[in-house]
């Protein structure tokens, strides 16, 4: 065996190695029956190709799954479990759920948010409500209308339902949520302002 033919194969040793390709294997299997320098550094180039598209595709495939597993990890389809956001959301409606980049960017007034909230029996519930107040903020309701700040809150959303609340100041990492339908949602005005840990998630879509 020349020179030529144990570095060339070393290297396709080397570049195939854990190939599951029959043809990997036959590059090397067949690289003593190649006569010629030039022969062998184009039987070895060829050998090569082979290696790149099996390490593509390998490469390809792992990326796909990464992507996969993070949105996965990050967002979710939910359906809508009370009637507490209608007629905005109503119940059984599904929901694209964002769970994880929320808690990079933060919360923010407005938000639709999936929270778990206390059913004030030592158990909890689900519930989908959008955020009022956020840490600091003083809320109260005057004439069927909800306050933030001392400032009456547009709220279309509401359908022009009568908002009726008690004066609260709003804590330091919790939310003051409420549910646009403010005849029947259970929300802030019956337990009170929540802790960042309890939102599960926040609707996007």
């Amino acid at each position: 065996m020349s020179a030529a033919h144990r570095l060339a194969r070393r290297v396709l040793s080397v570049a195939l190695a854990g190939s599951r390709s029959p043809w990997g294997a036959a590059v090397v299997a067949e690289l003593d029956q190649v006569t010629g320098t030039w022969a062998v550094l184009r039987w070895t180039a060829g050998g090569l190709r082979v290696a790149w598209r099996e390490r593509r595709g390998v490469r390809l495939t792992t990326a796909a799954a990464l992507v996969a597993a993070v949105a996965l990890a990050t967002f979710t389809v939910r359906p809508i479990p009370s009637g507490a956001m209608a007629p905005t959301l109503g119940i059984g409606d599904h929901a694209l759920v964002d769970r994880l980049t929320f808690r990079l960017t933060g919360i923010d007034r407005g938000d639709v948010i999936v929270l778990r909230a206390p059913t004030g029996t030592g158990d909890w519930f689900t519930t989908v409500d959008r955020v009022i107040g956020v840490g600091g903020d003083t809320i109260s309701c005057t004439g069927g209308r909800v306050h933030r700040n001392g400032t009456p809150l547009e709220e279309p959303y509401t359908h022009g339902t009568t908002t009726d609340c008690s004066p609260v100041t709003v804590p330091a990492g919790t939310f003051y949520v409420l549910g646009d339908n403010r005849d029947s949602a259970r929300d802030s005005r019956h337990y009170g302002p929540q802790p960042a840990a309890n939102v599960d998630g926040r609707v996007i879509l």
